[in-house]
C-alpha cells in the first residue's frame, strides 16, 4: 500500500530548525517515516541544517516577503488588536502562495501547519482535496477575531493544540468545531534526555538552579532574580544558570491579547532590554553567582540539565513548557509556575512542585524546601522521569498523531 504523503510547514524564518516549533516538527516527522512519506518545508537562509534520515526538506525563499514586510509593516498601526498584521494575508503573502502551489505540484495528501492560520485559505483554494492539519502552540484562535478564525478552522480538517489548557478554550469558543479539536502534547526524546547523575557525582557537584528559555518578560526571570536575592544570601554556595537568548516577545503577540491581569502587567517591562532590567534588580554581591549562557543547542542541553540541582520555571504563561518536561526526563527535580499547560506536566507534590506565577516568596520557599530535603528531591526526580517516559515521550505522541491522521479519513 502506497504511503500517504505528509508535508510539515515550519516558520519560514527558521532555516536552522532552532525554534521549539521546529524541534517539535522534526521529532514528529522522523518518527512518522515508517508509515508516511514525510517532507518538511522550511525557509532558505544562512543556517540550513540537514534533515534527519528519511525526511525530505523543501526550502522556499522568504527574503522577498521580508523585504515586503518593511513596507507592508508600516500598515501595522492600521490593524486592530484582534485583527493584527501578523495574522493577515499580507504577512508572508508570496511565501504562502509559493507554498500552496508547491504543495499542489508535489501532490501531498496531508499538510501540517503550525500557528500560521492565514496560510489555510490559500492552501485550501489551490488544493481542494488536501487534508489540512492546524497545530496551535498559542491561544491565538480564541484571542484573535472570531469570525476570521472560525472561517480558517472551518477549512482545516483537524485542529491540534499542544495542551488541554488551549484545547478546552478552543472548544468553548468554537463549539461547532469541537470534534476536530484535539490535544497533542509536545514531548521529549527520552532516549537522549534521560541521563540522571550517579549518586557519587551528585554529591560532588555544587548546588545550581537552572532556568531555560528565552529572556523575555513572560518567562518571569525578574521573579527568579528576586527569589535568588534571598536564596543567595541564605545559601552561600548556590548558583543560578540561565540558558537562552534575549528575544523579547512583541507585546501584540501575547501580553496585549491576554485576559490574565498578571500577564498584562508585564507591559511595564517594555520597551528596552529586559535582561538589563532584571540584572539591575540583582543584589550586586550575588552577580558573580549568576551565569548567562545564551543559546545552547538542543543536543547540548542534556549536560546543562545533568549539571543542575533544581530546575526552576517562573513563567507567567506557557502553552506547554518543553524545558520543564526535558528537565524531568533528565531526573532533575522541578519547581514550576502554575501557568498554562505546565500543570498538565507537573503533578504538584508528586512529580514536582507548583507555585503561583509572580510570587517570588513562594518560589524561594519551594526551592529551599528541596535544597534542604534530599529525599524529597530524589522522590520528585524519580516520579518526574517516570511521568515523562510514560506520557510525554515522542514515540507515544507520534503514534497518537498517526492515529489522528487516520481519523481524518474515517470521519
Amino acid at each position: 500500500m502506497k504511503k500517504k504523503r505528509v508535508a510539515f510547514v515550519t516558520n519560514p524564518l527558521d532555516s536552522g530548525f532552532r525554534s521549539s516549533i521546529s524541534i517539535v516538527t522534526l521529532e514528529l516527522a522522523k518518527r512518522l517515516t515508517a508509515d508516511y512519506d514525510v517532507t518538511v518545508y522550511a525557509g532558505k537562509g544562512k543556517e540550513e541544517r540537514a534533515a534527519p534520515p528519511g525526511i525530505k526538506i523543501r526550502r522556499l525563499p522568504s527574503h522577498i516577503d521580508q523585504d515586503l514586510r518593511r513596507l507592508t509593516g508600516k500598515l501595522a498601526p492600521l490593524y486592530s488588536l484582534r485583527k493584527p498584521f501578523f495574522s493577515s494575508p499580507l504577512y508572508y503573502p508570496l511565501y504562502m502562495t509559493r507554498l500552496a502551489l508547491d504543495i499542489r505540484k508535489c501532490g501531498f495528501d496531508i499538510v501540517h501547519l503550525h500557528n500560521f492560520t492565514q496560510f489555510i485559505p490559500v492552501i485550501r483554494a489551490l488544493n481542494p482535496g488536501l487534508k489540512i492539519v492546524l497545530h496551535m502552540h498559542s491561544e491565538w484562535l480564541t484571542q484573535l477575531d472570531r469570525k476570521t478564525m472560525r472561517q480558517r478552522i472551518k477549512n482545516a480538517d483537524l485542529v491540534l493544540n499542544c495542551s488541554e489548557f488551549i484545547t478546552s478554550r478552543t472548544r468553548a469558543a468554537f463549539p461547532e468545531a469541537a470534534t476536530k479539536c484535539k490535544t497533542l502534547y509536545n514531548g521529549v526524546d527520552v532516549g537522549n534526555f534521560s541521563t540522571p547523575l550517579s549518586t557519587e557525582t551528585a554529591e560532588r557537584k555544587k548546588q545550581t538552579l537552572l532556568c531555560v528559555g528565552r529572556i523575555t518578560p513572560e518567562k518571569g526571570l525578574h521573579v527568579v532574580i528576586e527569589a535568588f536575592n534571598s536564596l543567595g544570601a541564605k545559601y552561600p554556595d548556590l548558583e543560578l544558570c540561565l540558558v537562552g537568548q534575549e528575544r523579547i516577545t512583541p507585546k501584540e503577540f501575547l501580553i496585549e491579547l491576554s485576559d490574565d491581569e498578571r500577564v498584562r502587567s508585564l507591559k511595564a517591562f517594555y520597551p528596552g532590554s529586559y535582561k538589563k532590567k532584571i540584572m539591575e534588580s540583582l543584589v550586586p554581591a550575588l552577580s558573580a553567582r549568576v551565569n548567562f549562557f545564551g543559546h545552547v543547542s538542543h543536543p547540548e542541553m542534556v549536560s546543562k540539565y545533568s549539571e543542575a540541582t533544581i530546575f526552576i520555571n517562573a513563567s507567567y504563561y506557557e502553552s506547554f513548557g518543553i524545558p520543564v518536561a526535558e528537565a524531568m526526563a533528565c531526573g532533575l527535580p522541578v519547581v514550576a509556575s502554575r501557568a498554562g499547560g505546565v500543570p498538565e506536566i507537573v503533578e504538584n507534590g508528586l512529580s514536582g512542585l507548583l507555585v503561583e506565577p509572580g510570587n517570588a516568596g513562594d518560589l524561594a520557599s519551594a526551592v529551599s524546601e528541596l535544597l534542604e530535603n534530599r529525599n524529597e528531591r530524589e522522590s520528585l526526580a524519580r516520579a518526574g522521569r517516570e511521568r515523562i517516559s510514560e506520557h510525554f515521550n515522542w514515540d507515544t505522541i507520534a503514534g497518537e498523531l498517526s492515529n489522528s491522521y487516520s481519523g481524518m479519513y474515517r470521519s
